[in-house]
């Protein structure tokens, strides 16, 4: 998948959380996605993808998540500290 938009609230919580852009577009390239009840995805690194080392990533950020909307603009990032219900 690749990096399409990215609001201004994600450009936000980017800069507070210390989540670059390659780092969200590594985790888009090689994230989980999952449909959310919205038509929206939302994008993780899995058991698997957090195990391998992510040279573009620091270490905290292999726990982050984007969510993107139907037209595939990000509309939000995070860290997980729970897993993704589920899925």
């Amino acid at each position: 998948m690749k990096l399409g938009r990215i609001s201004s609230h994600a450009r936000v919580k980017m800069r507070q959380r210390g989540i670059s852009e390659a780092a969200l577009q590594s985790l888009l390239a090689g994230g989980r996605v999952v449909q959310d009840r919205l038509g929206g995805k939302i994008i993780y690194f899995d058991h698997e993808e957090r195990a391998r080392p992510q040279p573009e990533c620091p270490e905290r950020c292999n726990n982050s998540y984007a969510v993107m909307d139907r037209h595939g603009e990000i509309i939000t990032v995070g860290s997980r500290f729970s897993r993704v219900r589920g899925h």
